[in-house]
């Protein structure tokens, strides 16, 4: 019976020991750290009001701060890897957008979480059609951070997912690919979904995310 006690007891102290090295060597975010130590609060708020918005491949959409792989004084948005945070050694996922209503009805508009550290900045579309993070008073029409949600046909209604029609363009949200990254534009709508890059979703399930420095979900 000792014995057994005696090796439950080691059983038990590992764990904890592996726990905390890889909770204290995962859970770093220097990058973070280096670009923003702005806190709200004492500790993040519910990771469900600031879900992240995934591509039809499943990475996620992603603009300054909200991923290692984009930095704060970067405007792009990005079709990044998707990191489950606390797994990677290197890189760590940040807070995603905050939905609210746009300047009609039916659209929509998404703040940056991480914008506290970049200045408050929206998802936007310029007359050109360049996807940035802008901030409302830059813009020449309101209408430019407007985005409204359409459904798409039955065979890809599902998991959730969406067109994002902007309202001062009317062209839909679109990741571009590239050797070295996918940007975020815009181009005309395929609602036939023939172009299942212009098809987006949120998501409500991804742990461990940074609001800080310092400071993650559970």
């Amino acid at each position: 019976m000792n014995g057994y006690r005696l090796s439950l007891a080691l059983l038990v102290l590992a764990i904890a020991q592996s726990a905390s090295v890889n909770g204290g060597k995962h859970m770093k975010s220097d990058l973070l750290c280096s670009q923003c130590s702005v806190c709200d609060s004492d500790k993040c708020p519910p990771s469900e009001a600031y879900p992240h918005m995934t591509a039809f491949d499943d990475t996620l959409i992603a603009g300054a701060l909200q991923s290692d792989y984009v930095s704060s004084k970067d405007k792009g948005v990005y079709s990044v890897p998707n990191i489950k945070g606390g797994e990677s050694e290197k890189y760590n996922e940040y807070y995603g957008w905050e939905s609210t209503s746009g300047s009609a009805d039916s659209f929509h508009r998404f703040r940056n979480y991480m914008s506290k550290c970049s200045s408050e900045s929206y998802l936007t579309v310029d007359k050109h059609g360049t996807v940035s993070l802008r901030a409302l008073e830059s813009l020449e029409s309101l209408g430019e951070a407007d985005w409204k949600s359409i459904n798409p046909p039955k065979m890809l209604n599902h998991r959730e997912f969406r067109f994002w029609m902007s309202r001062s363009t009317g062209k839909c949200l679109t990741v571009f690919g590239g050797k070295t990254e996918k940007r975020v534009g815009v181009s005309d709508c395929k609602f036939d979904g023939s172009n299942p890059y212009q098809l987006f979703a949120f998501r409500f399930h991804f742990h461990k995310a940074f609001c800080c420095c310092g400071q993650y979900n559970e």
